[in-house]
Order: C-alpha cells, then structure tokens, then sequence
C-alpha cells in the first residue's frame, strides 16, 4: 500500500508572490470567472432598472423611445432560440433571459406614462419613393422618364460619351442608394407613420400580441429546423443586427427634439458600461464566441459614442462642446448684433441726454461695440436682409 504523497512547501506556494500563510484563506474567496460571470448575468437591471425607477417617479415617458424594449425583446428572444441550436457561453443566455424580463415591465411602465395626447394617426406619413428619388438626382437627370438614355451623346465622341453615360449611371445609383438609405433610416424615427403603424400602436395589448406572435413564429421554426446550420446562423446574425440598432431610435428623438431634459445620464452611462464590459468579457473572459458577437458590439459602442456626443452638444451647447470636446476656442467677448442693439437702446432709454455712458473698460469696449455693430448693418444692408 502506498503512502500518500506529501506536498513540499515549495510545491504549495510555486511562484505566488503571496505569503505561505495566505494561501490557505484564498480557498474561501469566490472564483473571480464567477463574480464577472454574475454580473453579466445582470447586467440588464442596472441598465434599464433605473429607467423604469425613472419613468414612474416622473409619470412621464417622453423622451424615451419604446422602440428601445421592442429591439431588445427581438434581440433576446432570438438569442435565445441560437442557444438552443448552437449552445454558446450560458452566461449570454442567462443575460438574455434577464433582459426580457426587465424589458416587460419597462415596456408596461414606458406604456402606462405614455403622452395622454399621443395619436399615430396625426404621425407624419412617410415621403413617396418617386418623389424623394427624383428629388435627390441632378436636375438634368430628374426631368426624364429615361434617366440614363434621354441625354443625346451622338454628337459626343466615343470616349466622351462613355464617361457622360456612366457618370449618370454613378448618379443614378447613388441616388437610389441615398433614397433607400433615407427611408430605412425613417422607419426607426418616431416622428413619421410606420407601414402597419408598427410598434406605434395606440392599443396596449398590440405590443403583447405581437411579442407573442413573434415568440411563438420563431419556436415553430426553430423545433423544424433546429439541426440546420443555416438556419441557426440567420436566427444569430438577425439577432445581433437588431441588438445593434438599439440606439437609432434615441439618437432620431434627441436630435428632432434638441432637448436631453428627459433623458437620463444614468441610461447613457449605463449603455457606454454594458458595452465595455460586454467586448471586455467577449475578448478577454470567454473562449466560447463567434467574431460576430464583437462586430455588433463594436458597432453598438459606437452609436452609443455618438449619443454621448449628442449629450454633450445638447446639454451643454454647441460652444462648450467645441471647446471641451473639439479643443476650439470661442471668444467669450464676441457679441451678436442683436445683442449690441438691445444694449443700446437700454442705455439710450436709461440716459436722459442721450448720450451713451461708458463701460468700467473705457473708450476701446465702446468703440468696439459701436464697430461691430456698424459693420454688421453694414452687411445686412448689402444682402438686402431687414
């Protein structure tokens, strides 16, 4: 019978910096995979938690686009169903799980405070596709029926007519390509009519049916084909395209409405955290993860940058954006004519002779002033502007 083998003290510390009496109390600490583990997991409440916390303090939810807990329960349904035909890190679909259960009472809180006066048919309808496409070409171009053709290059030589007729061909194509572009990007604006009013419904249960819908279409398809691989990658691929075009909708609202007063900074702060940690975990913390996981996530964070950049612009001003942001200078002593005019008049209206008093700067400040403001008469006058 052999003797069990004894460890020698230089096998039980190895190479750890940490005393010999220590290591016996790092047993009793929680595997740090686990700790991130479980904060990913939840990652979800404290993102969207503060929202619903939010929304119901205020009674309000303008401001924030319900277009939001649509793309998120799409995203996490989907996510869920790849799970179950190509499993990935547990961790993803425990996220997924939480998230849908977040989003239903934040959808049901952002629905419960909506505007009283909110009516989808006073919504804007969406411009015609001919219109907006004939709008977008070269005025020669837009007058014909036959866009390329109606142009006569007889008299043109050979090579000169083959570069007209492909630069209208390059025109034509860059037109639709920035007529489409304009449409897809309109659907997302809550500002205009979707086909269907989709997700602009006035009827609270339209959004349960067809989140039902929706769950119940993608069980049936994924019981079918869950053994297809194709299948599998379009559920997946469907799932992070939708994901990543969380933020539009917010970004089309804050800069309709040039306002950030019902936007909250926690949300912002949030969304810019759950991306950090979410490519920091997909690079660093699993081994178990497609390229297109981080391609969506990159995409997102990147959206989620320019919101923040939108924040700034719009809390704070252009001219503090410019100059905190962009490192540009502003002159804080530039005065605007209407400025000028209204200071005038007050001194004027104040002084009983008439006479404008001066500035605690002297004669340079009023003479400047007076300067200014003759030189932009001066060029309103010649553009002819009252």
């Amino acid at each position: 019978m052999s003797s069990p083998q004894v460890k020698s003290p230089s096998q039980n510390t190895g190479s750890s910096l940490l005393p010999e009496d220590y290591l016996y109390y790092l047993d009793y600490l929680p595997d740090l995979q686990k700790c991130i583990n479980l904060f990913m997991t939840f990652t979800p409440l404290f993102s969207y938690g503060s929202t619903c916390i939010s929304i119901y303090k205020r009674q309000t939810s303008l401001g924030f686009s319900i277009d939001i807990c649509g793309t998120m329960f799409m995203a996490s349904i989907l996510r869920i169903f790849y799970y179950l035909c190509q499993p990935y890190e547990i961790t993803l679909l425990r996220q997924s799980i939480v998230m849908i259960i977040i989003q239903f009472f934040l959808l049901r809180i952002s629905l419960r405070y909506r505007p009283h006066n909110y009516d989808p048919e006073l919504l804007t309808p969406l411009p015609r596709w001919d219109q907006e496409f004939e709008m977008n070409l070269p005025r020669r171009l837009s007058a014909s029926n036959y866009i390329v053709e109606h142009k006569n290059y007889t008299s043109l030589g050979l090579l000169n007519r083959l570069v007209m007729q492909l630069n209208d061909g390059v025109c034509v194509s860059w037109s639709y390509f920035k007529t489409a572009f304009k449409q897809v990007l309109r659907l997302f604006d809550v500002y205009y009519k979707r086909p269907g009013l989709f997700w602009q419904w006035l009827d609270q249960s339209s959004y349960w049916m067809f989140l039902g819908g929706f769950t119940t279409g993608f069980a049936m398809l994924t019981l079918m084909f869950h053994n297809n691989v194709t299948y599998a990658n379009t559920i997946g691929i469907l799932g992070l395209f939708i994901e990543s075009l969380l933020p539009i909708p917010q970004i089309l609202m804050l800069n309709r409405i040039q306002s950030v007063e019902n936007f909250k900074i926690i949300l912002l702060l949030s969304w810019l955290g759950g991306d950090c940690t979410k490519i920091s975990y997909l690079l660093y913390g699993t081994n178990d993860v497609s390229i297109i996981f981080i391609a969506a996530g990159l995409f997102q964070m990147s959206l989620d940058v320019y919101i923040a950049f939108q924040y700034l612009s719009l809390k704070y001003g252009d001219s503090w954006f410019k100059q905190q942001i962009m490192g540009m200078e502003t002159n804080p002593n530039r005065k605007s004519v209407d400025d000028i005019v209204d200071n005038l008049v007050l001194n004027a209206a104040s002084n009983p002779h008439g006479m404008y008093p001066r500035s605690s700067n002297g004669e340079q400040e009023e003479e400047y002033e007076m300067s200014v403001f003759d030189s932009e008469c001066k060029s309103r006058s010649a553009r002819g502007s009252p």
